[in-house]
């Protein structure tokens, strides 16, 4: 991915302690929204310290509304200024190059009417919605809703319309089980609430 190189040149700046959301959007220039997206997207794609996914699904949140809009990126002054550590950048940044380097290997141009603008639009407005059920303190979602962000943007960075219908795919089981888990735990929180009353 040619927009990573700029990423791995920003971890590599040593005149920086952090690294802001703005420096991220200026360094990748018109190419950065499917690569923030894939960015904010991986730490939620494996189990994570609880609060993570609620932290990293803001700039989400905003990344996705801008894609569905077919915008070019744009973050409010408050959450551009939000910043990372310098040496956990390059971790994340790392784990981007040794992803890069396994999907290389099988992307490729395929199945375009996948990742076209309309269906471009469509990964948008899915991809608001994973994001949103970031925000909820839900167990057992977190993981499924950042793979199938990944695979979302992987499947747009790389114009790959298989990884795309997979990301379909991931991304609409992935709300059904929030739903899932919502309608159950309002079930058992309304059983307690009974049993009280009693």
């Amino acid at each position: 991915m040619i927009e990573l190189d700029s990423l791995v040149q920003l971890a590599l700046d040593h005149s920086k302690r952090r690294i802001t959301i703005a420096d991220m959007v200026h360094a990748l220039g018109d190419g950065s929204l499917k690569m923030l997206i894939l960015f904010f997207a991986l730490p939620n794609s494996v189990p994570t310290l609880p609060g993570t996914s609620t932290i990293l699904c803001l700039p989400l949140l905003f990344l996705t509304m801008q894609m569905a809009l077919c915008q070019s990126p744009w973050m409010p002054a408050w959450l551009a200024r939000q910043s990372l550590s310098r040496k956990d950048f390059a971790t994340l940044v790392l784990r981007l190059k040794t992803l890069s380097t396994r999907i290389d290997r099988i992307c490729i141009p395929r199945l375009g009417r996948y990742v076209g603008c309309g269906a471009i639009r469509v990964a948008g407005f899915l991809g608001i919605l994973l994001s949103a059920v970031l925000v909820l303190p839900l167990p057992l979602v977190n993981v499924p809703c950042g793979i199938a962000l990944v695979l979302l943007s992987l499947g747009n960075l790389y114009k790959d319309g298989l990884f795309s219908i997979l990301g379909f795919i991931t991304g609409f089981a992935s709300l059904g089980l929030a739903a899932g888990v919502v309608i159950f735990s309002w079930r058992i929180g309304h059983q307690i609430l009974l049993s009280w009353r009693f």
